[in-house]
């Protein structure tokens, strides 16, 4: 009897932890979400087809166009070895401009513009705050100055 209620306790236990191992585990890998470089989208190329992607890299310098009275923009995400031109249309986040990483989502279509339906901006690693560039301490040091006269 006892040897019984040990094994069904066991058995029980099994279960709940495989149970709550695999939810935990096929919650992660949904939501876990990549970005591709330039160069990896553009080496996948057919087998990413009509796939919702997201590629990373940085906004390349001289690429931004944006259209007068609209919200539509053409700009350029490169990895420093290739590059996807890439349309958008709506509103932009405060960090997006040339040079500074972004990260767009939308359906890959090779060979054609990437259209992207969202623009994750991301910032610097090394970030520095506006007071401690060049021209911020230049500021600091000129208001330093006027205070003192």
């Amino acid at each position: 009897m006892q040897a019984n209620r040990r094994l069904f306790l066991i058995l029980t236990l099994l279960i709940v932890c495989g149970a709550l191992g695999a939810l935990i585990w096929t919650s992660f890998t949904g939501s876990l979400v990549y970005f591709h470089t330039p160069t990896e989208i553009k080496e996948a190329g057919a087998d990413k087809t009509g796939q919702k992607v997201r590629i990373g890299g940085m906004v390349q310098e001289g690429s931004l166009v944006k259209e007068a009275g609209t919200l539509k923009i053409r700009f350029m995400v490169t990895d420093g070895k290739n590059q996807v031109p890439v349309r958008y249309e709506g509103m932009t986040p405060d960090l997006f401009r040339e040079g500074q990483g972004v990260v767009v989502e939308g359906p890959w279509q090779p060979g054609q513009e990437f259209i992207a339906s969202s623009i994750l901006a991301k910032h610097s690693e090394d970030y520095i705050p506006v007071e401690m560039t060049p021209e911020g301490i230049a500021r600091s040091k000129e208001s330093m100055l006027r205070s003192l006269q």
